[in-house]
């Protein structure tokens, strides 16, 4: 487990606490998290570990999202032309 993976997992944690000059550590031992697969201390945060599965769940759901309009419009020019090609054989 890398230190990204280690703070992932202390951002989770209520023993977490900040330090300015080097970021989030061990309300414990004052340090960056220096455990190996888990921590035996880890105690979850219940609101912040919401608040993560909310962002989380907010960044997957957002490309869908933004795809829908695009298909929208596609369909509506479609539509459109289908209709103009209607008209224009309809004169003749």
């Amino acid at each position: 487990m890398d230190l990204t993976q280690r703070l992932a997992f202390c951002k989770k944690c209520e023993k977490r606490t900040f330090d300015p000059n080097v970021g989030i550590v061990c309300s414990l031992s004052q340090r960056k998290p220096d455990f190996v697969s888990n921590c035996n201390d880890f105690s979850i945060d219940p609101k912040e570990a919401s608040k993560i599965a909310a962002k989380s769940y907010a960044a997957q759901s957002v490309p869908q999202e933004e795809s829908g309009p695009i298909s929208i419009w596609g369909v509506l020019g479609i539509i459109l032309i289908v209709i103009r090609i209607i008209f224009l054989f309809a004169r003749n």
